[in-house]
């Protein structure tokens, strides 16, 4: 019986270990894994257009099927986070879990305050 060795990098951003193959190594250290990199990019090209067409970065629902289920508004609004450096976007649904387990990035903003965080 042969034992095989699987060699990962784990990613900063969704914690998942990764290929070396598909860790980007960019200025100052940073490492990011292609699939989060992509979601970044998905995000500023929706900030920039005001048209989210991408994945919800938490669940991984398409846009389009969030559209459809009506769980993001009339207009399929999506929710922004800027964290280490990167933008991520997230359905509202995602958005409501997600921002009482970050206290310690926006208990101190008005944001927070204003939604009992603090």
């Amino acid at each position: 019986m042969s034992v095989g060795i699987i060699i990962g990098e784990q990613c900063p951003y969704c914690t998942k270990f990764r290929s070396p193959l598909e860790i980007i190594h960019q200025p100052g250290g940073v490492k990011i894994c292609i699939p989060c990199e992509q979601r970044h990019l998905e995000a500023m090209q929706s900030i920039a257009t005001g048209q989210f067409l991408g994945d919800c970065s938490e669940c991984g629902t398409k846009a389009d099927e969030l559209k459809a289920q009506r769980k993001c508004g009339p207009r399929g609004e999506m929710a922004v986070h800027f964290e280490n450096g990167k933008y991520r976007v997230m359905c509202i649904p995602c958005n409501r879990t997600y921002v009482p387990k970050r206290a310690e990035l926006y208990g101190q903003t008005e944001f927070g305050k204003a939604i009992g965080l603090s």
